[in-house]
């Protein structure tokens, strides 16, 4: 999951790729995480967001695409949900 945090969240790509059906990989994840996997990526493509803001000078449209968002906007939204901050305040701390 970690190598196609740009992509989009496919659950049937990555349950193929364990050779299990949607539902089985699903709870095995959720055992062993304790979190869904759609939970677990969105989780992560801030995680990752956050070391790229807090590591590097790239502009916050640049790392909203090389995290898998679709837009800056759409970005900023969903890391003000995860962090209650924009990502410029995050940066800026």
């Amino acid at each position: 999951m970690e190598a196609h945090l740009a992509e989009p969240f496919d659950l049937d790509f990555l349950a193929g790729l364990c050779g299990m059906s949607r539902f089985h990989f699903s709870r095995s994840f959720h055992n062993t995480m304790g979190q869904s996997p759609s939970r677990w990526f969105i989780w992560r493509r801030g995680e990752h967001a956050k070391e790229l803001l807090s590591q590097t000078n790239r502009s916050i449209i640049e790392i909203a695409l090389t995290s898998g968002y679709e837009s800056a906007s759409h970005f900023a939204q969903m890391f003000r949900r995860e962090t209650g901050i924009s990502p410029r305040d995050f940066r800026k701390l």
